[in-house]
């Protein structure tokens, strides 16, 4: 009976040590990485739930990368059409001092107009990561081309053209996690744009010795037109780009929440684990002692 009990008692520490070193291993990975486990198959329960979470969050993810690129399209574009305002806005003051007859603003008139013009068409063909961004779908052509052909210089009396328009009429849209769309773009084909590029060719055209006042008194109209249209489009643009601030910062709130559903399956209680880690290594310890213990009986010892 000595020898059975003896062989058990052997057994159950040998068992017991190695127990006590797998689940010591165990926790010493969880301490380390402060993970549950490094692999799907030890949180199994959890893991249908898991990877739609992790499929969640990385939608999000590329939802919020997508909508802080067009964030920054539109805010060129904001930026763009302010400088456009300017250029009227600074040419209008050159063309009321033609109009009312000082002589040393209409002398240059031309030449300044061709300047407000070509200022103009730069700010409309304005590019973004090697994008056109006021000439719809078609991204890779300058959407403004004011060289004739395809666009005839105007005269008194001008007639609307938009044969400088080289893009499309599609207007680019970005979809929301909800599915919900927002159309941000806005292309050169818009009234204000026409207008104000009619204005500034009418004035490079307009003869200046003597000053031609019909073609300068309608350019002056055509600019008052389109500086109200283009603080339009300027104002929805805003707009958007209020809209897309709002989606981003709902998507993040959203993230937050996965993090934490994420973090509840897959993450430790490190205060815990470390604990646990604590008395393992203790029972480790005397686990490994009375083996020791018992390993060093003798044949003798055994057989008495």
């Amino acid at each position: 009976m000595t020898r059975v009990s003896t062989f058990g008692q052997n057994d159950f520490a040998v068992n017991s040590l190695m127990k006590v070193q797998s689940s010591l291993s165990r926790v010493q990975m969880q301490v380390s990485t402060e993970l549950v486990s490094d692999s799907y198959k030890d949180i199994a329960g959890d893991t249908v739930i898991l990877k739609a979470l992790e499929g969640d969050l990385e939608k999000s993810n590329n939802m919020v990368s997508n909508a802080e690129t067009i964030a920054a399209r539109v805010d060129t574009m904001y930026g763009a059409v302010g400088n456009m305002v300017d250029i009227l806005a600074q040419f209008q003051v050159t063309l009321s001092s033609a109009i009312s007859g000082e002589t040393a603003e209409s002398a240059a008139l031309n030449e300044n107009a061709q300047a407000a013009l070509d200022s103009f068409v730069s700010q409309a063909n304005i590019q973004m990561s090697g994008r056109y961004l006021f000439g719809g779908s078609n991204t890779a052509t300058p959407p403004v081309d004011v060289s004739d052909p395809p666009y005839s210089a105007q005269t008194y009396p001008s007639v609307e053209s938009y044969d400088y328009y080289q893009g499309d009429e599609q207007e680019a849209s970005f979809y929301t996690s909800d599915n919900d769309k927002i159309t941000y773009g806005v292309t050169a084909s818009q009234s204000g744009f026409e207008k104000s590029i009619r204005a500034l060719s009418l004035a490079a055209n307009a003869t200046e010795a003597p000053v031609d006042q019909d073609a300068l008194l309608e350019a002056y109209d055509l600019i008052n037109d389109a500086l109200d249209e283009l603080l339009v489009v300027q104002s929805g643009l805003s707009t958007t780009a209020s809209n897309l601030e709002r989606e981003i910062d709902m998507e993040l709130d959203y993230q937050l929440t996965l993090d934490a559903m994420i973090g509840d399956i897959k993450n430790v209680d490190l205060a815990a684990v470390i604990a646990e880690q604590e008395q393992l290594q203790v029972l480790l310890e005397a686990s490994y002692n009375v083996t020791v213990s018992m390993s060093k009986m003798n044949l003798f010892e055994f057989l008495s």
